[in-house]
């Protein structure tokens, strides 16, 4: 009710990451058109997707929308002007292209139509864009595959890890970050409808508490840890968010959320 009266940053919507030096998205939740304009974000050149879940990846449609002019294809016969990469480890990508209609997979439709280029990553296989050293951890949760990717520039050091990266990868190449932005986790207490989490409930397998977020980021030696991905079923606002954040030395994200390293 509060988000419905006061919008943004009260409001959220879901999560996704831009890194606006090479026009680079990282997943693309539903509302994703509707994030980008409101950002006056007007070009993507790539997309990395962590992982396949729907509020990660159901708003895909984004290259049809933004770079598929009809009346140019079907009457000037012209093809789009631009094709949007798109990276993915192996199996996440092999889980993407499953997803589709009777007709086939809808990345395999946008590649036909000349939008994008797919291109499979192994893990830890380091690749550039632009000036940006890029790595994915492959995370094997009980029920998919998900991806932590470091994201290194001028000697920064990043890790983004919205959700799904429990257990955390154990690497030293995660370590000395300049910022870890993570999502999976959940609060204590009473949450919506005042349910609690049982202490043995398979969702405490699956996400962090704040504790084991702050004990992971001492860990890495992280300089500064946003915590992302909230669920509205937490039921909390976003001035709970921000006294909770300083009473553990944690950033939580809101939308519109503009990030300097």
């Amino acid at each position: 009710m509060e988000a419905r009266i006061k919008g943004i940053p009260y409001a959220r919507s879901g999560p996704s990451m831009f890194i606006k030096d090479v026009s680079l998205l990282f997943d693309t939740p539903e509302e994703i058109a509707t994030q980008l304009n409101r950002e006056r974000i007007d070009s993507v050149d790539y997309i990395l997707y962590t992982h396949w879940h729907p509020d990660h990846t159901f708003g895909m449609r984004i290259v049809e929308r933004m770079y598929k002019f009809w009346l140019d294809m079907f009457v000037r016969r012209n093809k789009p002007k631009k094709k949007v990469k798109v990276y993915a480890v192996r199996e996440v990508m092999e889980d993407l292209k499953s997803m589709g209609y009777r007709g086939g997979s809808f990345l395999d439709y946008y590649e036909k139509s000349d939008l994008i280029e797919t291109i499979e990553l192994e893990d830890e296989e380091e690749f550039m864009i632009g000036n940006f050293k890029i790595t994915p951890f492959e995370v094997q949760t009980t029920y998919n595959s998900s991806t932590v990717f470091l994201i290194e520039e001028e000697g920064k050091r990043v890790a983004y890890a919205p959700c799904d990266v429990k257990p955390f990868p154990k690497s030293a190449k995660l370590e000395n970050l300049d910022l870890l932005v993570i999502g999976s986790f959940h609060l204590e207490g009473a949450l919506k409808e005042g349910i609690t989490i049982p202490s043995e409930n398979a969702l405490r397998k699956e996400l962090f508490t704040l504790t084991e977020i702050q004990e992971l980021a001492t860990r890495l030696k992280a300089r500064k840890t946003i915590v992302t991905h909230i669920e509205e079923e937490w039921s909390r606002t976003f001035d709970e968010y921000r006294d909770l954040g300083k009473h553990r030395n944690l950033l939580f994200a809101y939308d519109g959320m503009q990030i300097k390293i």
